[in-house]
């Protein structure tokens, strides 16, 4: 998944899936791909924060060597017109769109970004790790509603998948507003498993909120 996952609030998102910083190399061997997912990513950023990136990630296959030293970074515009070169000639390859869609993530550039998970997940439709980074996208973007929708198909394809779970807990927390939907995430991912990362950092996040109302309008 991309990385598991960028939430500027109180509490920090993985991700997704999304550790490090996601470069193009032009001459990256195709085949090798780095996961997107948060959970997956190299772990320099909290688990759950969605404002780390993904993993260095090639545009075009989703392979993850960093740039030669000294190659000038690749555009938005020249990343896209290389994925749609690629999808061209592999129209049924789901990584070229992942790809593109972990860096446009990366660079917040969301909406673009949703795009392109549309398009690998057209292709690729039980790729979790995917469907979850779309949903923190969303997130990203002031979608809540639209977020959480996402993470329930992650959760139909894969039950036990922690960081869509984790990040479910976030949505409803800050994006919600709603501490009784957090506290039920929360326990199910507490039940699944006691000792996720920062799951008990997260349940003092909830507790604090305990003073405000259940449920508040959404602000975003």
């Amino acid at each position: 998944m991309k990385k598991e996952t960028t939430i500027t609030a109180t509490v920090f998102f993985v991700v997704g899936f999304l550790a490090g910083y996601i470069t193009f190399v032009l001459t990256a061997t195709k085949g090798q791909v780095s996961p997107a997912s948060t959970t997956a990513a190299a772990g320099s950023q909290p688990q759950g924060d969605v404002s780390a990136g993904a993993a260095t990630t090639n545009p075009v296959n989703g392979a993850s060597p960093a740039l030669p030293e000294g190659h000038p970074p690749i555009d938005t515009d020249t990343a896209i017109r290389m994925v749609q070169e690629e999808m061209a000639q592999n129209p049924k390859d789901p990584k070229p769109p992942l790809g593109l869609a972990n860096f446009l993530y990366d660079q917040k550039q969301f909406a673009q970004a949703i795009e392109w998970y549309q398009k690998a997940l057209a292709l690729d439709p039980s790729n979790v790790d995917a469907r979850t980074d779309m949903g923190t996208a969303y997130f990203n973007s002031g979608k809540a509603d639209e977020a959480l929708r996402e993470y329930r198909k992650s959760l139909e394809i894969d039950p036990h998948h922690k960081q869509t779970m984790f990040n479910i807990i976030i949505v409803y927390l800050e994006g919600k507003h709603d501490r009784a939907a957090a506290r039920k995430a929360w326990e199910r991912l507490h039940q699944e498993d006691p000792n996720y990362k920062g799951l008990d950092d997260l349940k003092q996040k909830v507790d604090a909120t305990q003073a405000f109302p259940t449920s508040l309008p959404n602000s975003r």
